[in-house]
């Protein structure tokens, strides 16, 4: 870790985006590129992590410095690369996948997924094929290039898009929470049903219950981070 060597950190326009300054110097990602935001909302997530920071800097303490870094040092090297990767979660979106039983694990999938199924083929005028074999089931070929363009564009979206696809198993799980058409606590119970059933009925496991109290921290900061990124 290094030593904290800034006393505040706030954020400033400049032309046509935002930056990041912490003191006198302006911030810039790991990679030393130029850290310029589109909105201000996201730029003061960024800020808001570096002034939450103690005597020493913890960047694991920092998801939304790391989410934008990894966009702009990384992902915009080869946007395409990310979407299609996007795009195969799509292909094998966690929603198609369904229990052969219990009967109340199938009835409650079926109760939870597929309005998420309605929502996204009306949205996104796509079919999809549901299962309960756990073999690979084949979807509409035309489907992965779609996705792949549903997250394409602006690559701080499309960083968190992935992410959120590759946490929740599911890339039309992600679009409904950048749409806003489902909470983060509502993608958390989605994505998480089985494990939550498992739970109901066989009880709490402590490790267990850890592990997806971090996954719902890193959803809830997702759903900020995506949002950030639309407002002004």
């Amino acid at each position: 870790m290094v030593n904290r060597f800034f006393k505040a950190a706030h954020v400033a326009p400049q032309e046509a985006h935002y930056v990041v300054m912490l003191d006198m110097h302006e911030l810039k990602t790991p990679a030393k590129k130029p850290l310029h935001l589109a909105t201000q909302a996201i730029a003061e997530q960024v800020a808001a992590e570096w002034n939450a920071q103690g005597q020493t800097i913890d960047t694991q303490a920092m998801p939304v410095m790391r989410l934008v870094s990894t966009a702009l040092d990384r992902v915009a090297l080869d946007p395409d690369a990310t979407a299609q990767a996007f795009a195969d979660f799509g292909m094998s979106d966690l929603l198609f996948y369904r229990a052969e039983h219990p009967e109340r694990l199938l009835a409650r999938q079926k109760q939870s997924w597929d309005p998420l199924l309605a929502w996204a083929r009306n949205r996104f005028d796509m079919s999809f094929q549901v299962t309960d074999s756990i073999l690979p089931v084949q979807q509409a070929e035309q489907n992965k290039q779609r996705f792949a363009e549903l997250a394409s564009g602006d690559v701080l979206r499309l960083t968190g898009l992935a992410h959120s696809a590759a946490l929740l198993g599911s890339a039309i799980l992600a679009l409904a929470l950048d749409e806003a058409h489902i909470s983060a606590k509502q993608a958390y119970e989605l994505a998480f049903l089985d494990d939550l059933f498992q739970i109901e009925d066989w009880g709490e496991d402590e490790e267990a219950m850890q592990r997806l109290a971090e996954i719902q921290l890193e959803i809830e900061t997702l759903s900020v981070y995506l949002t950030s990124l639309k407002s002004v």
